[in-house]
């Protein structure tokens, strides 16, 4: 009679207890939340972004120029500059007069590319430069063919002839004596002073 009261308490003590959770069927490597698909595209959208801001940082500064050098620098010389930078370099030499800076800008230009390069911005000082560097430049270094390129390409700038007509006698004087020094096709140099007399 004693063990039956027991047992009865015992189940109703079980009745009143909440039923026991079903263990998780799955492994632990699986209830385990992998990293945020969201976080990770996130991180890799600031790298992104923060690469694209270095590279627009990098875009002010001009392949020709060095990254030390100031407007007009015409130390670092590389990719052929544009009509604004030309005109850097134009205005460094007017204050500097370093004829043999300048002429290796004008090397390094496509003689093709002149009437474009020059646009509406060659005046008298700027042809009597370029033949100025002919002389103490190209020649020196023979140069020749490339000195032919370049004073051929001048003539076809817009406004050569006006400039010509507004050269002083002396200037003139200078730009024949630099074409005789001048070797090439005989035929070709001369058409070309003709242009410049």
């Amino acid at each position: 009679k004693q063990w039956y009261q027991r047992r009865v308490r015992e189940e109703e003590v079980e009745e009143k207890l909440p039923p026991p959770q079903p263990a998780s069927s799955k492994p632990a490597t699986e209830r385990t939340k992998p990293a945020s698909k969201t976080t990770t595209e996130e991180s890799k959208s600031e790298e992104n972004k923060s690469e694209e801001n270095k590279n627009e940082e990098g875009k002010g500064a001009k392949p020709w120029m060095k990254k030390n050098g100031g407007a007009g620098s015409l130390s670092g010389l590389g990719d052929a500059p544009t009509a604004y930078s030309f005109l850097q370099h134009w205005s460094a030499y007017k204050k500097k007069k370093d004829i043999t800076q300048f002429a290796k800008v004008l090397e390094s230009c496509d003689p093709k590319s002149f009437p474009k390069l020059f646009s509406s911005s060659i005046d008298v000082d700027m042809v009597v430069a370029i033949v100025d560097a002919v002389d103490k430049y190209f020649i020196p270094g023979n140069k020749h063919e490339k000195a032919i390129q370049v004073l051929q390409a001048v003539t076809k700038v817009q406004r050569f002839d006006v400039m010509t007509m507004l050269m002083s006698v002396k200037d003139k004087s200078t730009i024949s004596n630099v074409f005789k020094r001048l070797q090439g096709d005989t035929a070709t140099i001369n058409t070309i002073h003709s242009r410049f007399s």
